[in-house]
């Protein structure tokens, strides 16, 4: 019985981390940053990180929501050095915006 108890045991403690990264992997991303390009459904974005700036990839859906000056814009409307906020989420291909919000538009 103390052999099964402890096959039990073992088993929840090597299952726990699957558990904890497949649930991890479910939320959300949200970047703020500048906009670099955009073509054929897909976005880069500058984003800072500490001192350090990155180039964020991320495609677009039929369904992405792309929201400026309090209505909906066509993705084509943003511009390079926009300023936008994209909540995203990651799948097995990378990342999929499910909204672009513009903040503030290129002087």
């Amino acid at each position: 019985m103390r052999h099964v108890t402890r096959s039990v045991a073992l088993a929840a403690v090597l299952l726990a981390p699957a558990a904890a990264l497949s649930a991890q992997r479910e939320l959300p991303y949200t970047y703020q940053g500048t906009v670099h390009t955009v073509k054929n459904g897909t976005v880069d974005i500058i984003i800072g990180v500490g001192e350090a700036m990155r180039l964020v990839h991320m495609r677009t859906q039929p369904a992405t929501a792309v929201l400026g000056e309090g209505a909906a814009i066509a993705l084509g409307d943003l511009q390079p050095g926009d300023v936008v906020r994209a909540d995203c989420r990651l799948t097995a291909t990378g990342l999929v915006a499910d909204k672009i919000e513009l903040k503030r538009r290129a002087p």
